[in-house]
């Protein structure tokens, strides 16, 4: 079975996107540093970035499913991020940085849920490993893409050329939208949203994703370990890179295996895969196992983010979909700064082993969480 065209379209655009994402993120904290700011500032400005996108993903979800539409939200999540790029690029000072990431992480708020919920209404339940690993992929290959340019265009036109041209892509993937149809539907009066109202699976879902959401660190301890293990620089900047790229490679045949053996089954394996990976992080005697590891957690990355997605759209009833992805997005977004605050306090305080393990307890936790949950098939046909 053939995926429909709108998958790709969307794919297409989360690649042009993160590609004009990445090509600005790294270079972020040495422009706040040049215009003055501190690590505290830099700091401020990325967790109210990240903590506006949590909370708004959920917000985007509600509005979506309330009109029954998800173009709106799609043109207004995608155009927010490129239409405001000259308030990055003109910059003078930290608040103009803090202005912009704030539009930016606003945007992509708004948009996953009803790019998630357009999705999984898209394709028959038996292709959502395909469809969601396909739109992981391509968005993962953008982001490969994007710290190359920048690196490749720096010595041309310096940062703030870099950050001009990041526009480009994010234009042209806001663009393609246009070419997106969607047959107007009536307002809708939706009920509160309450989580004693969805089904029970969903809710467990829900539970299983917070335990092992607290076990998730930001990727930059895995970049740490890698340099206390031997690498230098260059050599961790090309490590990642090839996490990047392995697993914008194997997102889509592990979300054609989750189609075929099941979803819940790649859902285990990414848990386990997980496990396996921060085990390995703890105990790594030298910098080859540490790369080794970190190319297994790109296909822990292949295997859970496509396949967690497409499970969690079986879970959900029609009419609120992006309601439900979007409150599901929300509290786990904002459960990872607990969680990196968790795993650094420990790294601190007893070493790497010692986060790393505790990590891989909390993975295998919700793992076991997940297997005795019993449910045999999701009740809503995605």
């Amino acid at each position: 079975m053939r995926l429909p065209p709108l998958v790709y379209l969307l794919g297409l655009v989360s690649f042009l996107m993160d590609v004009a994402s990445e090509m600005v993120y790294p270079l972020l904290p040495l422009f706040l540093s040049g215009l003055g700011a501190g690590p505290g500032a830099i700091g401020l400005v990325e967790g109210v970035a990240e903590a506006t996108a949590s909370l708004f993903k959920v917000v985007g979800g509600r509005l979506s499913d309330r009109v029954g539409r998800r173009r709106p939200f799609l043109l207004l999540g995608y155009g927010l991020p490129a239409l405001f790029r000259p308030i990055l690029a003109l910059a003078q000072s930290p608040w103009q940085v803090l202005l912009y990431r704030f539009l930016d992480r606003t945007g992509k708020g708004l948009r996953t849920a009803p790019r998630d919920a357009l999705i999984a209404e898209s394709v028959p339940r038996e292709a959502l490993g395909r469809a969601y690993g396909l739109h992981r992929g391509l968005d993962t290959l953008g982001a490969t893409l994007g710290p190359l340019l920048a690196f490749l265009l720096l010595p041309w036109v310096g940062v703030r050329g870099v950050l001009w041209l990041s526009a480009v892509p994010a234009l042209l993937a806001a663009s393609l939208l246009l070419a997106l149809r969607e047959p107007p539907k009536p307002l809708r009066a939706l009920p509160p949203l309450r989580l004693s109202r969805m089904d029970r699976g969903y809710r467990r879902f829900l539970l299983v994703s917070g335990v092992f959401t607290l076990a998730l660190s930001s990727n930059a301890f895995l970049l740490l370990r890698l340099g206390e293990l031997g690498l230098s620089e260059r050599q961790v900047t090309l490590a990642y890179t090839l996490y990047n790229l392995g697993y914008a490679l194997l997102a889509y045949p592990f979300g054609s295996l989750a189609d075929r053996v099941g979803l819940r089954r790649v859902v285990a394996l990414g848990y386990g895969l997980y496990a396996l990976v921060y085990l390995g992080f703890a105990l790594a005697p030298s910098a080859p196992f540490g790369v080794a590891f970190l190319l297994l957690y790109a296909l822990y990355s292949a295997a859970f983010e496509g396949a967690s997605r497409a499970y969690l759209a079986t879970l959900v009833p029609a009419e609120e979909k992006a309601s439900a992805i979007g409150l599901y997005h929300t509290l786990t977004g904002l459960l990872l700064l607990p969680a990196s605050l968790l795993f650094g306090l420990l790294w601190q305080a007893l070493g790497p082993p010692a986060a790393f393990g505790t990590g891989a307890g909390l993975a295998l936790l919700a793992l076991f969480l997940f297997l005795v949950d019993g449910r045999k098939r999701a009740p809503y046909p995605g």
